[in-house]
């Protein structure tokens, strides 16, 4: 892949320079063209079509850029501040978190590099093993109540709810993958995620987190040459896992909340298995009929730039719901630990069930 820059793309990053330098200074200049030259090399090429949303050849090196930027950030922060305390989870052995993170970040990194050289079923495994040893080594991060009573009294008992924990954890970083299509959709929802958290848990975020996702987001949604890839879906997800599980267990916030905040994700990927499954095909198998996707056809069919399209498609996924959750956190209308927030996220669902069948539709691929 060697692109030669058009005067549209020049535009395109002349307008990413200005706004990152603007967001992020220096270090938003430089991870703007440390991106614009990922875009211009040869290797994870992501496929044209592969979410049936793609349109053009692109880049699947947005992980690394996410994880450059944060840790650019974080060098700046340790040059200007002179610490960068609150970058680590403050918990005994959170190291095992960040490690975990690492873990999950280069095992779709691995699939970046060579996409389909690990099974469904190495993966899974993979991000099982790095989950259980977090949930061991750190124990109370694993929520003993979440305010729903038959889930509350299985969770009082640590040998049931260590497997439960598990394989929601599993299913979660595995549903932020499968909703990876759009551009802004998955970085976007990190970005809304981690405003918040950075904003009332300092403890648990550092702001770093949030320049890197949000620089990404930038150039993605403007340039459309770079995705987040397999690396970047599965260290977001971990990210956007870790967090809520840390502030879930210290009842820093309500299960409600966090539903409603990660509300497209979970959702999306629930009504995917159910689809699958009533076609016969495995939970695993390619599907091309996300909500996203519907949404994608129609935005194609009324504007005439593919990239256009495609960031319209996520960006109005992600600020529709998550980003309904941060209006409302702004305006301090429902608190953090209020259950009121399941109004907010069953008003997503009837919306959710609403477009999805209203857009065209389109079979899933065999």
């Amino acid at each position: 892949m060697n692109f030669v820059l058009s005067g549209r793309e020049l535009a395109k990053l002349a307008v990413m320079l200005v706004i990152a330098t603007i967001a992020f200074g220096l270090s938003g200049l430089l991870m703007i063209l440390i991106m614009q030259w990922m875009t211009l090399q040869s290797f994870a090429a992501d496929a044209v079509d592969k979410h049936g949303i793609a349109e053009v050849t692109a880049s699947r090196m947005g992980g690394v850029a996410v994880a450059l930027g944060i840790g650019i950030s974080l060098a700046f922060y340790l040059f200007f501040v002179g610490d960068v305390q609150g970058s680590l989870i403050q918990l005994k052995n959170g190291w095992a978190i960040w490690l975990a993170a690492a873990g999950c970040f280069f095992l779709g990194l691995i699939e970046d590099l060579r996409n389909n050289s690990l099974s469904p079923k190495v993966r899974i495994a993979s991000k099982a093993v790095f989950m259980l040893g977090v949930f061991l080594l750190v124990p109370e991060i694993v929520p003993s109540y979440v305010g729903v009573p038959i889930v509350d009294w299985l969770l009082g008992f640590y040998f049931i709810a260590l497997p439960l924990v598990l394989f929601f954890s599993i299913g979660f970083i595995n549903a932020v993958n499968t909703v990876d299509g759009a551009n802004g959709l998955v970085s976007g929802i990190f970005v809304i995620a981690y405003a918040i958290f950075t904003l009332e848990f300092s403890h648990i975020t550092h702001p770093a987190g949030l320049h890197g996702a949000a620089l990404f987001l930038i150039f993605n949604v403007i340039s459309g040459r770079l995705f987040l890839g397999d690396a970047g879906s599965y260290g977001m997800g971990a990210g956007l896992l870790f967090s809520a599980l840390a502030v879930l267990a210290d009842g820093s916030v309500s299960l409600s909340f966090l539903a409603a905040l990660y509300f497209y994700p979970c959702f999306d990927f629930l009504v995917s298995i159910v689809r699958r499954r009533r076609a016969g095909l495995p939970i695993t198998a390619p599907d091309n009929d996300h909500l996203h996707n519907r949404l994608h056809r129609f935005y194609r069919q009324k504007v005439k730039s593919t990239n256009l399209a495609n960031s319209l498609t996520g960006l109005s996924i992600a600020c529709a719901t998550s980003g309904v959750v941060f209006i409302v956190y702004l305006v301090d209308g429902i608190s953090l630990t209020s259950h009121n927030w399941w109004f907010i996220f069953f008003s997503q669902a009837v919306a959710y069930g609403a477009l999805f069948f209203s857009l065209r539709s389109k079979p899933i691929p065999a």
